[in-house]
């Protein structure tokens, strides 16, 4: 019932597993009559100089504790992670695979990603729609206080809208255009929901334009020859 308890055990699985595999390479090599103190300490005096050889390793294990306990992702999440924005397939031990949406796989070390500012999208709760609508520099005031109402009315009638922050105002005259800034926030963490519900209000919004006698602009200039 919990994701991020889930995500932790699976990483605490895996070390137990390498755990385990060490101490039951120590009992056999004690049942072999191989003296395990005296190989103890032999590992020990050559603790420095394999230390030394495995600082990137040690700290792909910290870097993984660290995703572990802070759980900035966990599989199955959709992230923006080391530049790369996929799912996130495994956790490992030593680094973490990202299956990007080209369907590639990307394998990131976990010191490196837990240095890492990492974009989580599954956890949010509504996405945002943001975009510039240009209207023709014929439009006049009362079509643009139209065209200004009806986009407006029709994000709020939307059964999804989050309705606290709604923006539909004139934002400035462009180089070709009217701009009229719209943002708003739909109560969807679904990608695909979000972009269904994005056609459907473009297309309300061409419907108003068209009715009140205006069109969207496109890039134009007008020369005059003296």
């Amino acid at each position: 019932e919990r994701p991020a308890t889930r995500s932790l055990l699976a990483i605490a699985g895996r070390a137990a597993k390498a755990a385990f595999a060490v101490m039951a390479a120590i009992v056999v090599l004690a049942d072999l009559g191989v003296s395990v103190a005296s190989l103890i300490a032999g590992l020990g005096i050559g603790g420095l100089a394999l230390a030394l050889a495995s600082q990137k390793t040690v700290e792909n294990l910290f870097g993984t504790l660290s995703i572990g306990i802070d759980q900035p992702l966990r599989e199955g999440d959709f992230v923006r992670a080391a530049g790369f924005l996929g799912t996130v397939e495994t956790i490992g031990l030593r680094s973490t695979r990202i299956r990007t949406l080209d369907r590639t796989l990307v394998t990131i070390p976990n010191g490196q990603l837990a240095d890492q500012h990492i974009e989580q999208f599954s956890v949010r709760d509504r996405i945002r729609l943001a975009l510039t609508v240009g209207l023709e520099y014929r439009t006049t005031a009362d079509q643009l206080r139209v065209v200004l109402a009806g986009l407006e009315a029709c994000l709020r009638a939307h059964p999804r809208l989050w309705p606290d922050a709604v923006v539909v105002r004139l934002q400035g005259f462009g180089a070709s255009s009217l701009d009229v800034e719209v943002m708003a926030w739909f109560q969807t963490s679904d990608w695909s929901e979000f972009q269904h519900i994005r056609q459907e209000v473009l297309i309300s919004f061409m419907r108003i334009i068209e009715g009140a006698g205006t069109a969207l602009a496109f890039p134009t200039q007008t020369i005059h020859l003296a």
